[in-house]
């Protein structure tokens, strides 16, 4: 050691070896999204740490026959996200790698989409100052988070016209 440097903390070089294992974790974990699982080759032995939830010996089957179904698919066809491949794994047929996926989809990858949805709702309530119907504030809410949704004003008041009879006609 260098005269007046001192050693890292004990908890800083606990911390580095907990999320070193973390990432090489998530990173196996992300190779089962069909988009990357036929770029990289998956080794079994990175899901061991789930052992107790999935079945380790039809593992490596399940994932030659996952990679053999997504070979036929255009690289544009194919999921992107962990949520997308969730919606076409089979889990009669795939169960391990459908339990894996869900494991990805769940994980916190960061915080920022929770701090940005509360932000929203703080700017909301504050704009409403408190004064509006749970309903409504979820609603609004939802319009907030989601901006890039298209909203067709005529079909809003089309269907909001047909609801009920009204003393005065919208449409």
């Amino acid at each position: 050691m260098i005269h007046g440097q001192r050693s890292p903390p004990r908890v800083i070089s606990q911390l580095k070896e907990r999320f070193s294992k973390h990432k090489t974790i998530l990173s196996s974990l992300y190779l089962l999204i069909p988009k990357m699982c036929l770029k990289s080759p998956i080794l079994e032995s990175d899901f061991s740490i789930y052992s107790d939830f999935i079945n380790v010996n039809t593992l490596p089957s399940e994932l030659k026959l996952w990679k053999r179904k997504w070979i036929a698919f255009k690289d544009v066809d194919r999921p992107h996200t962990a949520v997308e491949a969730l919606n076409y794994c089979n889990p009669e047929l795939f169960p391990n790698i459908h339990f894996l996926l869900k494991v990805l989809a769940t994980l916190p990858v960061s915080t920022a989409t929770p701090e940005r949805t509360f932000s929203t709702l703080k700017r909301v309530k504050t704009f409403l100052r408190n004064s509006t119907g749970q309903e409504r504030l979820t609603g609004l809410a939802l319009l907030s988070v989601h901006r890039d949704v298209t909203v067709n004003p005529d079909e809003v008041l089309n269907q909001f016209a047909l609801q009920k009879d009204r003393n005065i006609l919208l449409v």
